[in-house]
């Protein structure tokens, strides 16, 4: 089961995907693809990081037609979302 947080973060970080170009879904699939990975990151470390464990999640996930991000645009995507421009000195 995924908690708020986690499920809120992916959706964030689906929408940075899907206008980037860097992933395809199923139409109107937002909601259960946050769902899905989010409840994937919430068992913790079977992924060892939490750019593997949102990669492998998302290639999971079934509906996720096709993921082209590689790890480092994903690393680059999750902490823009951690830490927004705004926050940077």
């Amino acid at each position: 089961m995924s908690s708020d947080f986690l499920t809120g973060f992916t959706r964030l970080l689906i929408a940075r995907l899907l206008s980037a170009g860097l992933v395809e879904i199923r139409e109107g699939s937002e909601g259960a693809i946050a769902g899905f990975v989010g409840a994937a990151l919430a068992r913790g470390g079977e992924y060892g990081s939490l750019v593997s464990g949102v990669t492998r999640a998302l290639i999971a996930c079934p509906e996720v037609e096709e993921l082209y991000a590689t790890d480092e645009e994903l690393k680059e995507l999750i902490n823009d979302l951690a830490y927004p421009e705004v926050w940077r000195p």
